[in-house]
């Protein structure tokens, strides 16, 4: 079983993806968090303005209150995946 893994880790297209020859399949965890909170931020800061109607408004609150959530159950399951 083991010799079929490793000869089909071996199969694989370099070209599919370039990052494997080089050997980085990492991501950003801290600044993609980071980009989410000020993201999140500017949303809620695009409420001042010169809006006329409401439905601007509520969009506006509906992305960044969703944002938070997923942000908040992140920092949730983050703290938590150990214990699992």
């Amino acid at each position: 079983m083991a010799a079929q893994q490793s000869s089909e880790l071996e199969k694989h297209d370099p070209h599919a993806e370039p990052s494997q020859a080089w050997g980085w399949h990492g991501e950003f965890p801290r600044a993609t968090r980071a980009a989410g909170w000020i993201c999140a931020a500017i949303m809620f800061i695009m409420l001042i303005g010169n809006h006329k109607g409401w439905n601007e408004d509520v969009w506006l609150i509906v992305i960044g209150s969703s944002m938070v959530g997923v942000l908040l159950l992140d920092k949730v399951r983050r703290r938590t995946s150990w214990r699992r």
